[in-house]
């Protein structure tokens, strides 16, 4: 019986893998009835990452040593059974290429997979803050906060629209990287919109005219005015949103297989 093995260069050890190969992988293929491992190292592979690869199989196999297993390294002319898997494998990726698979590196997916599934949520987390104002006090018709809350309540969804920023920066070294233009251009966009929300955010107190009985410590103000801010924010949120949501499924349809 064979089995594969991939080496994750970013946990820095081997996982089994059942399916397919990339250029850029170091493979090791244990042949279990006849105690062999071959090590296959990828066309597109780094040699850093070959070394850190065979540096941890070497104290994998010295940790079995009841077994006698035997480390085979060839560029070629692997025996027939390997040479089948490994072109089986590979010939997987390339199907998977050629529909519509952009991500060449590991690391990579798994990092995005992460970095789009913040930038979809926080948003949504920070529109949800914005949306208690609907919940405050009345006093005469208009809602009433004092100012610590009004600072807090500002504040906090200004932050996580930075931290937001933050990821879609992330996400646009990503795309460069992979040269994935769908990833650069929603990024960009969303950059562009986040800078825009934390600019009109950090207006603070002048956001909204308070109404008369406003003093420094409570402020009243126009459901009007509430209701206009939350569908500047919304309004801006899906803009960038309803894209990033598209990526965020079209994404992990492609990819799960590589993320988990």
């Amino acid at each position: 019986m064979l089995r594969t093995f991939i080496f994750d260069e970013s946990k820095s050890h081997w996982i089994e893998e059942e399916q397919s190969l990339l250029s850029q992988d170091i493979c090791a293929i244990l042949d279990e009835e006849k105690v062999i491992l071959y090590l296959w190292n990828g066309p597109k592979s780094k040699k850093k990452k070959f070394r850190q690869a065979y540096k941890e199989l070497k104290l994998l196999v010295a940790n079995y040593p009841e077994l006698n297993i035997q480390l085979v390294m060839s560029k070629k002319n692997f025996p027939m059974q390997i040479q089948n898997r490994l072109d089986t494998f590979l010939d997987s990726m390339n199907s998977r290429k050629r529909v519509n698979l952009k991500f060449s590196r590991f690391t990579t997916i798994r990092i995005y997979s992460l970095s789009i599934i913040i930038t979809v949520l926080l948003p949504i987390l920070s529109f949800l803050n914005l949306s208690t104002s609907f919940f405050w006090s009345r006093f005469l018709g208009n809602y009433e906060i004092n100012s610590s809350s009004y600072t807090n309540w500002i504040n906090f969804s200004k932050i996580i629209t930075i931290i937001t920023l933050i990821f879609f920066i992330i996400n646009t070294l990503i795309g460069v990287i992979e040269y994935e233009n769908q990833v650069i251009v929603f990024s960009i966009n969303s950059i562009i919109i986040s800078i825009g929300m934390v600019i009109y955010l950090n207006q603070g107190i002048f956001l909204f005219l308070f109404q008369e009985g406003s003093t420094p410590v409570t402020y009243f103000i126009l459901p009007r005015d509430i209701f206009i801010f939350l569908l500047l924010n919304l309004t801006a949120l899906l803009i960038f949103e309803i894209p990033n949501i598209y990526k965020l499924i079209s994404f992990f349809k492609t990819y799960r297989k590589f993320i988990f």
